[in-house]
């Protein structure tokens, strides 16, 4: 294999490598996410029943309390009909149009705490299926993270290896210039050149010089830096 072809899969298989090391180490922020999701589904599953509890205690309270207004305002009444000053009788109409008021106002917040419960309740089966499905989503979340690592990781190794053999064929001269630039680049220590224009950085270069190129001698891009190759 030539130079130029072992220079372009080089290239393209340490791409390929970064490629992978990315979508590896972005698979613990994913699944952060998805556990995220799944708590804001769980907070939900449980908000909804902790609603339902308060709504039922506040019933309790209030129709214990409502209890207690009309005890209270029968009493007043009755004691209503022994009085017989004026100023106390006023008075104690004041006092009967108030309990009267409080029942009313307890009897209203009764009924609209029994339509919420209603609609509380009604509401149950479509929050249990969204909190089922929020687990069988990050379920098969899991499992379909844990086999696409396992083939990245694959990919990887295999990669790996088929570089370091690519590598190994490099021409002693080449692969001198070649190291030093993959160490301080990485990936972009490499660029594909077509039509005279580096891939890199889109300078161009003379006819000759890009001749002498798909000839099989190795260049440097004079503004990027970037070992070419040609791609035509």
């Amino acid at each position: 294999m030539s130079a130029t072809a072992i220079l372009r899969e080089c290239h393209r298989l340490r791409m390929h490598i970064r490629e992978l090391l990315a979508e590896i180490d972005r698979g613990p922020r994913l699944l952060r996410e998805q556990q995220q999701e799944l708590e804001h589904a769980r907070a939900a599953h449980q908000a909804h029943y902790e609603a339902i509890t308060k709504l039922k205690l506040k019933q309790r309270e209030d129709e214990g309390t409502l209890k207690q207004t009309e005890s209270r305002l029968a009493k007043l009444e009755d004691q209503l009909t022994s009085i017989t000053v004026q100023k106390e009788y006023t008075a104690k109409l004041s006092e009967i149009e108030q309990a009267k008021a409080k029942k009313s106002a307890l009897e209203d917040a009764i009924l609209a705490t029994i339509m919420e419960l209603e609609e509380k309740t009604a509401a149950t089966a479509a929050v249990e299926k969204q909190w089922s499905q929020a687990q069988e989503d990050f379920q098969r979340f899991q499992l379909e993270a844990a086999e696409r690592l396992e083939r990245m990781k694959n990919d990887l190794e295999t990669s790996q290896a088929e570089l370091a053999r690519y590598e190994a064929e490099l021409p002693a001269d080449l692969k001198r210039i070649y190291d030093s630039l993959v160490k301080a680049k990485g990936p972009d220590a490499l660029a594909g050149a077509r039509n005279r224009i580096c891939q890199g950085c889109r300078t161009a270069m003379t006819e000759a010089e890009f001749g002498e190129l798909r000839r099989g001698e190795y260049r440097i891009c004079t503004r990027c830096g970037r070992l070419l190759y040609p791609l035509e």
